[in-house]
């Protein structure tokens, strides 16, 4: 991949403006074919937290735009977009004599994400520019980057469109009366990709688990259940990733 553009970061808002080319190269069995591509693409995204390291209310928009065209023996011009949106709602306030500065309050984060490619069914698009989810910070149960389009042969392929969703209890613990350092969490993800809409199910993974919000950001552990593999999995994700 190669990229040139420019980036503008300020307190609550990036934006970033690029020209892209990227190649993409496929191993296993039966791949799909080698493709390339060219594109222009525009990424905004604004934050609204409390605080940066340890958000507990408020939230994050991201909108990524794209548009560009295959490079080869045929070319199709395709369109891309992806919206992501991160929020954290208050239920309350711990009852405990905890410095009201660092007491943090029980809350919901929601998180969603979609993602669309537009094109002629025949161009054959980099897989780059393509869809997979699962894993740490997105469907929890589930391998990393093993949800996609299942093909004939059973093999998960990247796919043209995405939807994720996740529902997160976060409860702080209290010990003798102050709120301590840890979280008790309880959660429930779903995501699921295809190549056109009308095919997208969900996969579901259920779990809890503990974040310490360590000096660094919040360190979380959970135990996941994959509905749809009937697996237990453990995942590990570090700081806010947003």
């Amino acid at each position: 991949m190669l990229r040139a553009g420019r980036t503008r970061t300020t307190e609550s808002v990036d934006r970033s403006y690029f020209l892209q080319y990227e190649r993409a190269r496929n191993t296993g069995t039966n791949p799909p074919p080698d493709a390339n591509a060219l594109s222009a693409n525009y990424v905004w995204t604004r934050r609204d937290f409390d605080s940066r390291l340890f958000p507990t209310s408020g939230h994050g928009l991201s909108l990524d735009v794209g548009g560009g065209v295959t490079v080869g023996d045929t070319r199709y011009p395709f369109g891309r977009l992806v919206g992501k949106w991160l929020g954290y709602i208050p239920l309350g306030r711990p009852g405990g004599q905890a410095d009201r500065n660092v007491a943090r309050g029980t809350r919901i984060a929601a998180r969603a994400e979609l993602g669309a490619v537009l094109a002629n069914e025949a161009a054959n698009l980099p897989t780059t520019q393509l869809f997979l989810t699962g894993g740490d910070n997105t469907v929890r149960g589930y391998a990393y980057r093993s949800i996609g389009v299942t093909l004939p042969d059973g093999q998960t392929a990247a796919g043209r469109y995405l939807v994720v969703g996740s529902l997160e209890l976060q409860r702080p613990i209290i010990i003798d009366g102050l709120t301590s350092a840890w979280d008790f969490v309880a959660f429930v993800d779903a995501g699921g990709v295809a190549d056109k809409p009308q095919q997208l199910t969900a996969k579901v993974g259920v779990g809890a688990g503990a974040q310490w919000n360590s000096p660094i950001g919040p360190l979380q552990i959970d135990l996941a259940w994959g509905v749809a593999t009937q697996k237990l999995r453990l995942n590990l994700s570090m700081g806010v990733l947003f």
